[in-house]
């Protein structure tokens, strides 16, 4: 992908650790187990994750869950299933060897958002005066299927343009927040 991509890619990726399997959201666990796992991830080494990853986590997925329910009303999941828009099935993040790729049809897009880039780059863009440089338009918005296509023909797909335009540097995906499991359910059979 290149910074000139205007249309958006037809496959979603979903990169996870295989001990625990994929499709799981840290924000679905009680607080004392959800930081027991990062505790783990951290003592693996193969990911450095901040103090306070949980509450930034649960604050950035609670703006997540009121956007959809602006924007797509009810949805089967209460708390989305995280994707990357494009082939990102490259096995570069030691903490998420493991990938599963779908196409983009497989999903109405009544069980669709997105941000530009993940959501946990995106809010803080929009928000921190520290990153008054680098806020975008797109950044701290949460996008239909229909609106970030639009957002894709003026702006492109992030990809190397963060590499030379230091403005650009956070904006590295477009990450999806999937409101519905039943598309992802046959491949989960499989494994």
């Amino acid at each position: 992908m290149t910074a000139h991509a205007t249309r958006i890619p037809e496959a979603l990726t979903h990169n996870f650790d295989p001990a625990p399997g994929p499709l799981r959201n840290i924000c679905a666990l009680p607080d004392a187990e959800a930081e027991r796992i990062i505790d783990e991830i951290r003592a693996s080494g193969r990911r450095s994750i901040k103090a306070n990853y949980l509450r930034r986590r649960r604050a950035v997925e609670d703006w997540l869950i009121a956007k959809r329910r602006r924007k797509l009303g009810r949805t089967r999941l209460e708390r989305p299933l995280y994707f990357f828009l494009g082939d990102f099935a490259d096995g570069l993040d030691p903490s998420r060897p493991e990938s599963l790729i779908m196409p983009l049809a497989a999903f109405s897009p009544d069980c669709l958002t997105f941000t530009y880039p993940d959501s946990m780059a995106s809010l803080p863009l929009a928000r921190r005066d520290e990153h008054a440089a680098e806020r975008r338009p797109y950044h701290g918005q949460v996008f239909t299927l229909s609106e970030i296509k639009a957002v894709v023909a003026e702006v492109g797909m992030p990809g190397d343009c963060r590499k030379t335009d230091p403005a650009r540097r956070y904006d590295r995906f477009i990450e999806v927040q999937v409101w519905d499991d039943r598309p992802v359910e046959p491949l989960l059979d499989r494994r």
